[in-house]
């Protein structure tokens, strides 16, 4: 049963919009474009291994989490996390192209690639082992001693995986569900009422992981940033305004509320709070009873009047 359901990084969102807004020629962009490609590798991986995990079956009741951060001796972040009555599993997915060597002393991973380039990460082992620690610490704190296993699960290599020692489970995407089935029986340690109140119990202790604006998580200058209200279509940005709609110049697209993006994206990257006069600065528009008018059909927060008027996204809003 679900938990916690997959759900795409919302990261994502804003690092796109983060990297189209800067000039080619910036020397982050590299960085950003790299970020963007390990968070969206990270994300399908663990989308195969939840949609793996929704279709087995045990003979007992258990709840699988994605993505679900809690805040033990640390705040940590799981993968994938397995509830059961009998044990805990906590699952790292590796989504990593190549022949794979975890290493020892120190920790590393090291990958070639087909056409030989060796690259060296930091080894997941060391994390996962210390977040089967937290976890089962804080569990018998709680006076819950349930046995707590971990796996690094690699759903799409298919080249050769080594490792120095055994000391943890190593696994491709074929090998989780038999792994599963097989972890020794014990307890139960939790009734059926027990596994729901722990379900509750990690859900609403989730922490929502929450980067914005992104200009100060990357030390970005406002003066990087390109302004303009961004076409959906063909992704100019610096749509101009006409009285009933936006209008593309590149490729005469035409939208009545293509502002709305791009008011959200300046609380992703730039603020958590807006005023009229930067809204209009980062639109692109000079009027400030049009920008207003814009501002004030969408459902943003406001505090203060007048010209102390700022706006803000209300707690449930887009993250």
């Amino acid at each position: 049963m679900i938990g916690k359901a997959y759900s795409k990084t919302h990261y994502l969102d804003g690092l796109d919009s983060l990297i189209r807004r800067l000039s080619t020629s910036n020397p982050k962009r590299e960085e950003l474009i790299n970020e963007y490609n390990r968070i969206q590798a990270g994300d399908i991986g663990e989308k195969v291994v939840m949609d793996l995990l929704e279709k087995l079956q045990l003979p007992y009741d258990f709840f699988i989490f994605h993505n679900l951060s809690l805040s033990l001796e640390t705040k940590v972040q799981f993968d994938v996390l397995l509830l059961t009555p009998h044990y805990i599993l906590i699952l790292e997915v590796k989504n990593i192209k190549g022949s794979v060597i975890l290493r020892d002393n120190p920790s590393q991973l090291v990958r070639t690639l087909p056409n030989g380039e060796v690259q060296v990460f930091n080894s997941p082992v060391p994390q996962l082992e210390e977040y089967i620690y937290q976890l089962k610490t804080f569990l018998g704190n709680k006076g819950l001693n349930i046995p707590v296993y971990g796996a690094v699960v690699f759903p799409f290599t298919s080249g050769l995986i080594e490792q120095s020692t055994n000391k943890t489970t190593i696994l491709r995407k074929n090998e989780l569900k038999s792994f599963i089935r097989n972890i020794p029986i014990r307890g139960p340690f939790l009734t059926g009422r027990e596994i729901e109140y722990w379900k509750d119990y990690f859900l609403n202790n989730h922490i929502e992981f929450n980067p914005y604006p992104l200009v100060e998580r990357y030390n970005i200058q406002l003066s990087e940033i390109k302004n303009g209200v961004l076409c959906k279509k063909c992704g100019h940005i610096g749509m101009k305004k006409f009285p009933y709609y936006w209008y593309c110049p590149i490729c005469h697209y035409k939208s009545k509320n293509a502002h709305e993006h791009t008011i959200m994206e300046y609380f992703k990257l730039i603020n958590h709070t807006m005023t009229n006069p930067e809204c209009r600065e980062f639109l692109g528009i000079q009027n400030p009873n049009q920008s207003y008018r814009l501002i004030k059909k969408m459902p943003l927060q406001r505090v203060g009047k007048n010209r102390y008027a700022q706006y803000m996204l209300p707690k449930n809003g887009d993250k």
